[in-house]
């Protein structure tokens, strides 16, 4: 390990508010640079001792890139403004590091709700497509109410109903209104 020339983990960070984010590398990048997105505000020292500390990495050179974007037009008022650069910094690892393979099944990753989500996104498209081709869109009544929507309907209606819904709790007698 190279010998140390500067004091290590001196900076105290309680509850920090950035994000530093682990980029892919690319195609011709060695095995043992390592790139990550990092706040403005970042420091080649706050890196080092971020890896140092969180996952005990040691680093021997750091390389900080501003990357400006290209400007755009605001939504609003119309205006063309630069939005802030990306910040990249490449941190050359005492040690390579080695990318996982992408999983083959990636089922875990893809709860039902989150599937039942993308169908019901993918049939909206589909009728506003059918909708647009015919020159006019039925009002919200027309469309007709879904099947979630139903059940929740009838979930409301039978707790209207039956009343008394508890849910194991003490209410504050300050908010309880019932006279």
């Amino acid at each position: 390990m190279a010998t140390k020339f500067f004091r290590i983990g001196k900076k105290q960070v309680f509850l920090p508010d950035h994000t530093v984010a682990f980029l892919r590398p690319r195609d011709n990048q060695p095995p043992n640079f390592a790139t990550f997105r990092v706040p403005l505000t970042f420091n080649k020292f706050d890196l080092r001792d971020y890896l140092l500390h969180a996952y005990n990495v040691p680093t021997l050179g750091i390389r900080s890139q501003l990357t400006q974007r290209r400007p755009r037009r605001s939504k609003m008022h119309h205006r063309i403004y630069r939005p802030p650069p990306v910040k990249t910094m490449t941190a050359e690892l005492h040690q390579p590091f080695k990318w996982l393979d992408a999983p083959e099944n990636l089922d875990v990753w893809n709860p039902p709700m989150l599937e039942r989500r993308r169908k019901e996104q993918e049939r909206q498209e589909k009728w506003q497509k059918t909708a647009e081709k015919k020159g006019t869109f039925p009002l919200r009544d027309e469309q007709g109410a879904s099947k979630s929507r139903v059940a929740l309907k009838q979930e409301a209606k039978r707790l209207l109903r039956d009343g008394n819904w508890e849910n194991d709790r003490e209410l504050d007698p300050k908010f309880n209104r019932r006279e």
